[in-house]
């Protein structure tokens, strides 16, 4: 939760009363004849897409959410009355930027308002992102109606892993090694680099089978190296999972093996 509110009823009057005023003088005339009740308008639902966005450190600011605000307004007539904004925190609640939305489409008694977050890898760390919108509208009397929510996303840093059972095919009864390598982007400039000390946790399912069963699990060594051995008793897949952390990407990698 971002630390001392803001708000973006300000924020939104700042950037939208001219043109809010411009509206109504334009459309007054229409509003003279409007109906005597209009419906409300109301916020059905806030959603991101990716709703995590696996942002490299090295990134310059191309890579984007794409915020999507659905409304109920069963008339329709509010279109152009209708403000539709939202207040960015970072991970550690300061102020990000501040983004308006436009409609977009419209489904029967729906309009969606679109809006776009653009995030530069250099600049915006990983973590959860809060985003405050409010939707503020006027009614045809111009009396102002003003709704707010907190929804979120996440930027997470990019990971590699690779992932090889070894021998293949291999006997009944014999050892089989699982090794391979598990990078994650750096901290500061750079390539990825070797990940010590993750946890990987390896599963199989036999031939014919529908669920993998949990196996083991191992921890990555220097320079993100690991290995782990099983008795190879099936053939069937395995797989090897890193389930990343709330700033890392999750990787899953599998290799099918033959048992003779």
């Amino acid at each position: 939760m971002p630390s001392g509110r803001k708000s973006m009823r300000n924020s939104l009057v700042r950037r939208g009363a001219a043109a809010v005023l411009a509206v109504f003088a334009g459309l007054a005339t229409v509003t003279l004849a409007a109906s005597p009740a209009q419906a409300d308008v109301s916020v059905v639902g806030v959603t991101f897409s990716p709703s995590t966005l696996v942002l490299d450190g090295d990134a310059k600011c191309g890579d984007r959410v794409k915020w999507t605000v659905k409304l109920y307004d069963r008339q329709g007539d509010h279109d152009d009355v209708v403000l539709v904004g939202a207040d960015i925190y970072g991970p550690s609640g300061n102020g990000i930027a501040f983004v308006q939305a436009f409609q977009s489409s419209r489904s029967g008694d729906y309009a969606y308002y679109t809006g776009y977050f653009y995030l530069c890898g250099g600049l915006h760390s990983p973590g959860r992102y809060t985003v405050r919108t409010e939707l503020t509208w006027w009614d045809e009397t111009i009396e102002e109606h003003l709704t707010e929510r907190l929804d979120s996303f996440s930027i997470k840093r990019p990971t590699s892993l690779t992932y090889n059972a070894t021998p293949e095919p291999v006997k009944k009864n014999s050892t089989l090694t699982h090794k391979g390598v598990l990078k994650a982007d750096a901290v500061v400039f750079g390539p990825k680099k070797g990940l010590k000390g993750a946890v990987l946790k390896f599963y199989f399912k036999a031939a014919g089978a529908k669920t993998y069963t949990y196996k083991g699990q191992t921890k990555t060594g220097t320079g993100g190296k690991y290995s782990k051995k099983f008795k190879a008793t099936k053939s069937g897949t395995w797989k090897v999972v890193y389930a990343g952390s709330s700033t890392r990407q999750p990787q899953t990698k599998v290799d099918a093996v033959k048992v003779k």
